[in-house]
């Protein structure tokens, strides 16, 4: 391998958005990488995946097989070189921030969805999972115990109160206004848009400059193009890992995330044309 190419591109670090948190099991890493170049040679498949996420072909295989038996992923053999391709289910199963623009481009009905909880101490466990749970639906936290969306949450909240109990600590309002706050107020006050703005601009900032090294370098082999998908795709993560992909009517002015979401579908073209030659 070149080390002088491979040291041209560049790695995402940010201090608030740590790579263990993001980096999600095998299986769903394979998905990811399947969307972002399409269908994709299972040797490039194994090569993009880094050993501390796959230590070795077997596990690969068996996250490969699972995916395939699941309906998530069509393995086609017979020819020279297996391919393997991500399926209409495999798609609907992806993280809300692979696909952003079915969030930005839903119309809010004006409508505040507010969750209210009060969990003892005692069952602090339960109280901590919540949170996580309300985080992964992208709630943002307006007050301590008080969780706030403009997506209508009623089914998920139902799935709740029947599985977990959390109508015994938890109520959950409709509001058209949020202490009479005008909509970007609330926005401000419920997720850190400024840590956001600061984290997606740095994202920004490297897609252009790997793909100002990718454009400037001539040729670049197979194996230095999937550790640049590797390092990119990690990099998105960790841009929208946080991003509450609200609807166009209440992005701030300054929001980064259409612009992030562009680089990395332009970068991303790039390697699949280089990868196809």
């Amino acid at each position: 391998m070149d080390v002088t190419l491979l040291s041209m591109w560049k790695a995402f670090h940010h201090p608030d958005i740590s790579l263990p948190v993001v980096r999600r099991r095998m299986g769903l890493e394979l998905l990811e990488t399947l969307e972002f170049l399409g269908d994709l040679g299972l040797h490039h498949m194994y090569a993009v995946l880094r050993n501390e996420t796959a230590p070795d072909h077997r596990a690969r295989d068996r996250a490969i097989d699972r995916l395939a038996k699941q309906g998530l992923a069509v393995v086609r053999r017979g020819l020279e070189t297996p391919t393997l391709s991500i399926s209409d289910v495999g798609l609907d199963s992806l993280q809300d921030y692979l696909r952003p623009e079915k969030w930005w481009n839903k119309t809010w009905s004006g409508i505040w969805y507010l969750l209210v909880f009060d969990v003892p101490e005692v069952d602090r466990a339960y109280r901590n999972t919540l949170r996580a749970f309300l985080k992964r639906l992208r709630l943002g936290c307006f007050q301590k115990s008080v969780w706030i969306t403009p997506r209508d949450i009623r089914p998920d909240y139902d799935d709740l109160s029947e599985t977990a109990a959390l109508d015994a600590f938890a109520c959950l309002f409709e509001a058209k206004t949020v202490l009479g706050m005008p909509a970007e107020k609330v926005v401000w006050e419920s997720w850190d848009m400024d840590r956001l703005y600061e984290i997606q601009s740095h994202f920004c900032d490297l897609c252009r400059a790997n793909a100002e090294a990718l454009c400037g370098s001539g040729f670049v082999g197979q194996e230095e193009l999937m550790d640049l998908v590797s390092l990119q795709l990690d990099a998105y993560r960790r841009a929208f890992v946080i991003d509450p992909l609200l609807p166009n009517a209440l992005l701030p002015r300054d929001y980064r995330g259409r612009e992030a979401y562009a680089l990395h579908r332009d970068l991303s073209a790039e390697i699949r044309a280089r990868l196809s030659v």
